[in-house]
């Protein structure tokens, strides 16, 4: 292979870092909670243990921003299962 120059319009470009993974299925959990309704995701989520919670806490909130343009409160019960509802202003 050898140097060579071209023109600027034959520049190939790689895409660079990771391609976000959203679940369909959460994008559409949030999207149906109305005012003064939270979530618990047991089911979906199951016990969070506490080294993990920040984690599962980023996903829900990448998910919550595609799904709607409210702020988020995620709250965890003693026994670690992950309940959302809207952020009070």
């Amino acid at each position: 292979m050898d140097d060579e120059i071209i023109s600027a319009d034959e520049v190939v470009v790689s895409p660079r870092g990771r391609k976000a993974e959203i679940d369909p299925e959460l994008v559409a959990k949030f999207k149906a909670l109305k005012p003064g309704q939270a979530i618990k995701l047991g089911a979906y989520f199951g016990s969070v243990p506490k080294a993990e919670r920040s984690k599962v806490s980023q996903q829900m909130r990448k998910h919550w921003e595609i799904a709607r343009k409210d702020g988020i409160r995620i709250d965890y019960t003693p026994e670690g299962v992950p309940q959302v509802r809207v952020k009070a202003k």
